[in-house]
């Protein structure tokens, strides 16, 4: 999945959360994501494990699901790249 600053995402449970949660983009790294999570997801989390960054967390993208703003999936953007034919 190709993930770009900003876009909006959900993250199911894992091993660090047992809570799932929605935040957006702030960084891509080659298989992991920095997220902000949003701040009504934060009543929910475990603080405890976000308060070293703050509202921020690394995740894997495989964690990770593109969502739109009423939290529905959405399919990933095709990006349409055309390559000059030698």
């Amino acid at each position: 999945m190709a993930l770009h600053e900003n876009d909006r995402v959900y993250c199911k449970e894992t091993e660090l959360f047992s809570t799932s949660f929605y935040g957006s983009v702030t960084k891509v790294y080659e298989h992991a994501v920095l997220v902000k999570v949003e701040p009504e997801q934060l009543k929910k989390k475990e603080t405890d494990k976000i308060d070293s960054f703050g509202d921020l967390v690394v995740i894997r993208q495989s964690e990770l699901q593109l969502v739109n703003e009423n939290g529905e999936a959405i399919e990933e953007p095709v990006d349409e790249k055309i390559e000059a034919a030698e």
